[in-house]
């Protein structure tokens, strides 16, 4: 009896409440939400189709495959070359990322603190500063093969010729790794030193509180830095373009732009940014999926 008389009352002031509640405000979160859906429809999601779209139409309008077929005969190479470098700058900026954030999470002095400040630098300048930087620091007779014949590891008459893919991958690696720490650093931070100073009661030694107790603790982060620095350097056009130009291979976005100024060719053009799509997406739909956890979760 005593049950049933207590839900007749959640009942009966629940209904109370409800009949307080004015129409409107059922409605209230889909109108603010509505301006962001609206940003996200027309900006991101009717140009991705549109792309793609388009890009099975060739320059008479005709339906088929005629653009992919260029693509994969001309620029196939430059694909992979961009999958290429944009994997290995990714990874040598997620391993200097990682021993700088740790570093930084377990040392104390001036040191530290002073690469806390140093790093943060490079995030702050565009990839056209970089890339103007790189051209006069990689030059044949640049900053670094000067240093270099100065030393005499090298002959300045035959110099190091980085206008290329280490190039390339050096000045990628220069530009996303402080971004990289940025985040790898603030989740080494969220993790409690009560798991440390018990890894270290048991014996355990630097490298193994580093993949032990660090990385698997931080691994979501570490992988959302990954998704977002691999993701940004395959849309990057204004570095590959100013440091390679117009050799060959040469990242897609160079590609694209080649195609649309120099042809009007944008059938080709989309379906080059389409393979762009592809290769970002299996990251993107992991950055998605984690997001949604963490929001649904926490």
């Amino acid at each position: 009896m005593k049950n049933s008389s207590k839900n007749e009352l959640a009942v009966k002031y629940t209904k109370i409440g409800d009949r307080g509640k004015s129409p409107f405000s059922y409605y209230l979160p889909y109108l603010l939400l509505f301006p962001a859906v609206m940003v996200i429809l027309l900006l991101y999601l009717y140009p991705f189709l549109a792309s793609f779209w388009k890009s099975f139409i060739n320059k008479e309008g005709v339906f088929g495959l005629e653009n992919y077929e260029k693509t994969f005969r001309l620029y196939g190479y430059d694909a992979l070359f961009t999958l290429g470098v944009t994997t290995l700058s990714t990874f040598v900026a997620t391993a200097i990322s990682i021993l700088v954030a740790v570093y930084l999470r377990l040392s104390r002095g001036w040191l530290s603190s002073s690469i806390g400040i140093l790093y943060r630098l490079p995030i702050f300048l565009p990839f056209v500063v970089i890339a103007q930087m790189m051209r006069s620091f990689l030059a044949p007779h640049g900053i670094l093969n000067l240093f270099l014949a100065k030393l005499g590891i090298i002959n300045i008459e035959n110099p190091i010729q980085l206008f290329n893919w280490a190039g390339l991958t050096f000045g990628f690696v220069w530009k996303q790794a402080p971004f990289m720490i940025l985040i790898i650093y603030g989740g080494f931070q969220m993790i409690d030193t009560s798991y440390i100073e018990a890894a270290k009661s048991v014996g355990a030694k630097l490298p193994q509180i580093i993949t032990k107790v660090l990385i698997p603790m931080n691994k979501p982060t570490i992988l959302i830095a990954v998704t977002l620095v691999f993701c940004s350097l395959v849309g990057c056009f204004s570095f590959p373009y100013m440091l390679i130009g117009g050799k060959s291979p040469v990242t897609i976005t160079v590609d694209i732009a080649h195609r649309v100024n120099y042809f009007g060719d944008y059938g080709v053009a989309n379906a080059l940014g389409v393979l762009s799509y592809i290769m970002v997406s299996l990251l993107a739909l992991y950055y998605v999926r984690s997001m949604t956890k963490k929001g649904l979760y926490d």
